[in-house]
């Protein structure tokens, strides 16, 4: 179980996409009040009210990206205590061959597509839970392990 390291957390969906042989990460925010500043994550955020964990992963993807999806798989989910609450982090996929036209990173500093042989050499530039995300999926789906 991972300790959650900022004082808001709420429940959320984040999304692996693989992008060719690469997969797409986020350049995240220098901003202090966010969780893990200044590093690599994968796309996704928090689930509002009134929202599952499928609609949040949409509504984030479309934000952040201008990517909306009509389908995408579930890998697994996971759960992170902050205090005596748990919060649960869900985790999607898909694979796409190429980024569409109307690509665009809107939140954060920009965007990185990394080759599955190169994300280890990253893991401490990585938001710890993304690189296990990431470790699960390479596992499952091409029998590749990340240490």
């Amino acid at each position: 179980m991972l300790k959650v390291p900022t004082k808001k957390y709420a429940n959320s969906s984040f999304i692996i996409l693989e992008i060719g042989d690469s997969f797409l990460l986020q350049k995240r925010d220098q901003k202090n009040i966010i969780w893990y500043p200044a590093m690599l994550g994968l796309f996704g955020g928090k689930i509002e009210k009134k929202e599952n964990e499928y609609q949040a992963i949409k509504r984030e993807l479309t934000e952040e990206t201008n990517i909306s999806l009509k389908s995408f798989y579930f890998l697994n989910n996971f759960q992170v205590k902050k205090g005596n609450k748990f919060y649960t982090r869900y985790v999607f996929y898909k694979r796409l061959k190429k980024l569409p036209n109307h690509f665009n990173v809107n939140e954060g500093r920009g965007f990185i597509l990394v080759k599955k042989e190169k994300i280890y050499s990253l893991k401490k530039n990585i938001v710890p839970t993304d690189y296990i995300s990431l470790s699960n999926y390479l596992r499952l789906k091409y029998d590749f392990y990340l240490p």
